[in-house]
Formats: structure tokens, sequence, C-alpha cells
């Protein structure tokens, strides 16, 4: 999860960036982080496709507590 919410809070500041910061965003946080969660050791190399070309994607709300609100 610290990855995810990591690529998330990145992507949040760096979009503001009108210059490079999708760039940024890509080269810096999602090509590295990516990597390691798909990689056939990562924490994704045993889930399970179950859902058909076309419909929506499981949905399960977070437990509480996982993504406090950070804006000051």
């Amino acid at each position: 999860m610290a990855r995810l919410e990591g690529l998330w809070r990145a992507w949040e500041h760096l979009r503001q960036d009108p210059a490079t910061g999708s760039s940024t965003w890509w080269a810096e946080h999602a090509d590295h982080h990516m990597a390691i969660l798909l990689s056939p050791d990562g924490p994704f190399a045993r889930s399970k496709d179950t859902c058909e070309p076309g419909e929506p994607l499981p949905y399960t709300d977070p437990p509480a507590g996982w993504f406090p609100d950070m804006r000051g």
C-alpha cells in the first residue's frame, strides 16, 4: 500500500507542473514502482483477473484510516 500511496501522492503533486511534471512522474516514480509491483515476485504476482473486458473492476472500500487526509 505504501508504494501505491506514494505513486498517488507524487502524481497529485507533479500533475500541477505544466512543464515536466508528467514526464518526471513517469521517469522517477511510475517506471520504478510499477516494475516492482508488477514483477513476477512482486505483490501482484499471484493476483487473478476475474473480470471480462468491459466489465467494471471490483471494488472494496479500504479499511478505515488507510488514507488519512494529509491536506493542510
